[in-house]
């Protein structure tokens, strides 16, 4: 049966699972349940019952060509998704996503740790305060302090957070979007919003010649980008510092948006050198890759504070986002949605809005409106969890838990 697993082998399974059988799911529940879980769901199962083997998607190369070059050039194009003005105007999605963030930290000092212990209940909220970069945060310390068992539970919580945030997210987004759907003037606004974005012109070059939107040299410009990117990062490592002080994601998405601002690189780069399709396939074989370290005993000894704490840490979201959404004219649905981005962070804050956006009953203006309303908030609140204010949570909580 080995034999059969072979690289080529293994990427039809993966596209099978997560292209043909997850978008067909997805397609029926109307987004209700994302392809994302689907796909996920099949490899943990399938990993724990020995049918998949825990190389299939790293012997494809997938992960590999993503960390050398793929998420830098995703989340680099993603800077061409959205442009200064919106960044700007986007502060409220911040101050709620972060909330969300204060409601994890109030969940696992209290009821977390009265029904868990400190130590479980600690080691579950910086996983869940943003995904893999915290979890290994988490992991580091519990293997240096001698338990590695809390470490396995750390990549665990990190594994399997999705499973509740996508549904929770996907589920606010339709109920945003019928919301918006229902108001009058919503695509009107739309368009309003759009004329007065034009006012803020930053282009130093104003077009680009015709023979130059090639994928060639598209693909050119937005990884020249992404190496500047890395190097200003570079600068910011301090010496005797593990990590830049400017995170290299983070510069990505900065430097993406600016380069765009001054006309170096089009918008949305990859769709137009038509390469965004082969990189998100990459992007989502990245994901599978958490489970490979995961086991049945794992499961059954620490089930109760695995589901608990992903529970009661939603519940915290959802609650401070909401109180802090409110204050800031949010509705409930969206601000639950930026909250519990931290459970995800992206590709996943992309796919479920495309996803959810597909499945609604509306004009293609009308969905181009949702999709100028929600992706935004999306981005750049899964940005602000997984790729800054996570790092900062896990090194504020880590210290308490050892």
């Amino acid at each position: 049966m080995e034999t059969l697993w072979t690289p080529l082998f293994s990427f039809m399974v993966f596209t099978l699972i997560f292209g043909l059988f997850g978008d067909m799911v997805a397609y029926k529940t109307k987004a209700v349940v994302s392809a994302v879980i689907i796909g996920c769901i099949c490899y943990l199962s399938g990993m724990l019952l020995g049918i998949i083997p825990a190389d299939s998607i790293s012997s494809t190369g997938l992960p590999a060509i993503m960390n050398a070059f793929g998420i830098a050039m995703m989340i680099t194009n993603l800077g061409t998704m959205i442009n200064l003005k919106e960044l700007i105007r986007e502060w409220k999605t911040v101050v709620v996503a972060c909330a969300g963030l204060v409601g994890i930290a109030v969940i696992a000092f209290t009821i977390g740790t009265w029904l868990f212990g400190k130590e479980y209940s600690l080691c579950a909220a910086p996983p869940i305060s943003g995904g893999i970069i915290a979890a290994i945060l988490t992991a580091d310390a519990a293997t240096a302090a001698g338990r590695p068992e809390l470490a396995t539970f750390a990549i665990l919580v990190c594994s399997l957070q999705l499973f509740v945030g996508l549904p929770v997210a996907s589920r606010c987004l339709k109920m945003e979007a019928k919301r918006l759907l229902k108001q009058k003037d919503g695509v009107h606004e739309s368009k309003k919003t759009s004329k007065r974005d034009e006012g803020w012109n930053l282009k130093i070059i104003k077009s680009w010649p015709k023979w130059t939107q090639t994928t060639g040299i598209i693909m050119f410009k937005l990884s020249f980008v992404a190496v500047i990117a890395t190097w200003v990062s570079n600068l910011t490592l301090l010496p005797g510092a593990s990590r830049p002080l400017l995170n290299s994601s983070i510069a990505y998405l900065i430097f993406g948006v600016l380069f765009t601002e001054i006309g170096f690189l089009e918008r949305e780069s990859l769709q137009k050198a038509n390469a965004f399709g082969v990189l998100m396939i990459g992007t989502l074989a990245v994901l599978p890759g958490n489970f490979a370290s995961v086991t049945v005993q794992n499961l059954i000894d620490m089930i109760m504070p695995l589901i608990g704490m992903l529970v009661f840490c939603t519940v915290g979201i959802a609650v401070l986002s909401t109180v802090t959404g409110k204050l800031l004219h949010y509705s409930m649905p969206v601000s639950i949605a930026i909250g519990v981005t931290a459970l995800f962070g992206y590709p996943c804050t992309q796919i479920v809005t495309e996803e959810v956006v597909q499945s609604v009953d509306a004009t293609p203006e009308q969905k181009e409106m949702l999709t100028a309303s929600l992706l935004p908030k999306m981005l750049i609140g899964g940005f602000t969890t997984v790729s800054v204010a996570s790092v900062v949570f896990a090194g504020l909580i880590v210290p308490m838990i050892f």
